[in-house]
């Protein structure tokens, strides 16, 4: 499985209790795999995990090179820890044999996870990806903590060629499922063709595996030479369907297979894709579609950031700051059309798009404009881009803004005046994390 260059004190060894790669969480009896990361080494905290119990010491850095803990345990020196990794979790993954769900997509995984974790819960035991630890620490790190459950939901996210295909080999995947294909991670994927190339490496890993995908996605409709995919979707040639039968401007109602009405706590539609990849997914694993429907009104855990709604004294906010794409972005403007009160955008840079990074942005214009919103607000560098792409077009309230505070600031004097309060808006607020949008929030009077 691991074959080390170096093996100091073999006559320590004693068997494992499984393995860990975070020296504060880490049992006695574990081995411990130390990794360079981008912020933390590994190898830095070999004395702390062996205070704290590690049977045995995985790491790459010679033991004889200006390296020397104190050798309590077995030390094994490979020449990649990252690859010691991929073997130790492979291996777990075939001797437990899991049933193991596999989501990507350019967006929703984290939300279909967390459905259909709800779904599952009381028909088995089942291990899922702490919040969105979805790259290759994360998954190792729930395959280290699988102990008794019968099934493994992983979201595999990547932002370079060749990802899910390290993580899908790892995890060789019963079902996978994809939820969309959008310009997200540009910068690494190049096109949308490559971020379609990279998704669709998914049903590679396993040839047995059953694929979950959303007709409604164009790239994701070409996969036509597959064996075992089933499809979801809003039409009726998809194995679930379901079609919208009425919306307001806090929920959405849904009728699923013409048979079974849903409501969904949130006025934006898209969440129904997420709905429809869990449900199927769990119907995989031979729950009846109806159990999954009644079950999946009880969701309640959507995730933070998320169009999650917000009130203060004054303010309706709509938070859905905690990531940016321009198909995200302009389907939750589309959604907001008729809302009842006055709106302000406040638009945060959309990363990672590469060399299209501007025309992203000046995209965006049209879809503020024709869905009404009094005001946009833009933070960051690529934003300027929009700014000046409503006003070029005569848009009449668009600012451009260097800090959170200055933003905020701006609402509470110019836009809403305190001797004003009856006036009511809605703040939406869309960007990538690292805009950290929800800082303006604490600002706001």
């Amino acid at each position: 499985m691991i074959k080390p260059k170096g093996v100091y004190r073999p006559e320590k060894f004693k068997p494992l209790e499984g393995f860990s790669i975070d020296s504060r969480t880490i049992k006695k009896g574990q081995g411990f795999v130390a990794v360079k990361g981008k912020l933390f080494d590994g190898h830095d905290f070999i004395p702390e995990a062996q205070s704290r119990g590690a049977a045995c010491i995985i790491c790459q850095r010679s033991v004889g090179a200006g390296f020397k803990p104190a050798l309590k345990v077995p030390f094994l020196v490979v020449e990649d820890s990252y690859q010691a990794l991929i073997s130790i979790a492979s291996y777990i993954r075939e001797k437990k044999k899991p049933f193991v769900y596999a989501i990507t997509g350019s967006l929703g995984k984290t939300t279909t996870k967390e459905m259909l974790y709800f779904l599952l819960e009381g028909h088995c035991r089942v291990l899922k990806n702490k919040k969105t630890e979805n790259n290759l620490l994360g998954v190792v790190k729930t395959i280290f903590s699988l102990n008794h459950q019968e099934v493994v939901i992983a979201e595999l996210g990547t932002n370079q060629p060749g990802e899910i295909g390290v993580l899908s080999g790892i995890l060789k995947p019963d079902v996978g499922v994809i939820t969309f294909v959008k310009p997200v991670h540009l910068e690494g994927l190049s096109s949308l063709e490559g971020i379609f190339r990279e998704k669709i490496s998914l049903g590679l890993s396993n040839p047995a595996m059953k694929l979950v995908l959303n007709r409604d996605d164009a790239y994701l409709r070409r996969v036509k030479d597959k064996k075992n995919v089933y499809w979801f979707g809003t039409k009726s040639n998809n194995h679930l369907f379901a079609r919208r039968i009425a919306k307001d401007s806090q929920n959405c109602w849904f009728r699923i297979q013409n048979a079974y009405e849903l409501a969904i706590p949130n006025h934006l539609e898209g969440f129904i894709t997420n709905v429809l990849a869990a449900v199927l997914s769990g119907h995989l694993y031979g729950i009846p579609i109806e159990k999954l429907v009644s079950k999946i009104k009880g969701f309640k855990k959507y995730p933070l950031m998320r169009m999650q709604i917000q009130k203060t004294a004054r303010f309706s906010i709509l938070n859905d700051a905690y990531n940016a794409n321009p198909y995200s972005v302009k389907q939750a403007l589309n959604s907001l059309k008729n809302h009842p009160l006055k709106k302000i955008a406040v638009i945060g840079d959309m990363l990672e798009l590469g060399k299209k990074t501007a025309y992203y942005h000046r995209c965006l214009a049209p879809y503020l404009v024709k869905n009404k919103f009094d005001y946009c607000l833009t933070l960051g560098d690529y934003t300027r881009q929009l700014n000046r792409r409503l006003s070029q077009i005569g848009y009449k309230r668009a600012y451009h803004f260097s800090s959170h505070r200055d933003l905020a600031r701006f609402i509470n004097q110019k836009i809403v005046p305190l001797k004003n309060q009856a006036k009511q808006y809605l703040i939406f607020l869309k960007g990538s994390r690292k805009m950290e949008l929800e800082k303006i929030i604490p600002y706001l009077k």
